[in-house]
């Protein structure tokens, strides 16, 4: 996502989405994840003040500039939280997350069915399901 400017794709081929990645801020996203050293950082919220919603606004309204510059659909390829943040903060970045890439006319994916940024409960064999309606906007809600 802040590379979008380094990125050199052939004019003539106007097949190409362009896909971005977003975990953002990554104290939060990866808290407690051992590969990123912050295996010892936990209990970091998201509260989804003003604040971290325009963050959040503000890179992806860089990426919607870029898209509109370059005239390039975008695809939002990954997201997410690791599963050691607190559950009701994950619950609002990834509402948050998802819609606004929604706002700006974006696919998305997240990141992962299973393991540690848990959506599937494998144990379980059932949906992690404060994570599964954050997902699912309002208006597909039954």
């Amino acid at each position: 996502m802040d590379h979008l400017h380094e990125l050199d794709l052939p004019a003539s081929d106007r097949q190409i989405i362009v896909t971005v990645h977003y975990y953002k801020p990554m104290a939060f996203t990866h808290q407690g994840a051992a590969w990123t050293g912050q295996q010892n950082q936990v209990g970091i919220d998201w509260k989804g003040t003003e604040e971290e919603v325009a963050a959040i606004r503000r890179d992806f309204d860089a990426v919607a500039a870029w898209a509109r510059e370059h005239r390039r659909p975008v695809f939002l390829g990954e997201f997410g939280a690791y599963d050691k943040a607190p559950m009701e903060a994950r619950v609002r970045y990834l509402r948050t997350v998802a819609r606004e890439a929604e706002a700006r006319g974006w696919s998305w994916a997240y990141w992962q069915f299973d393991s540690d940024f848990i959506l599937w409960d494998m144990q379980k064999d059932d949906w992690v399901r404060p994570i599964l309606e954050a997902l699912i906007p309002e208006s597909n809600k039954r």
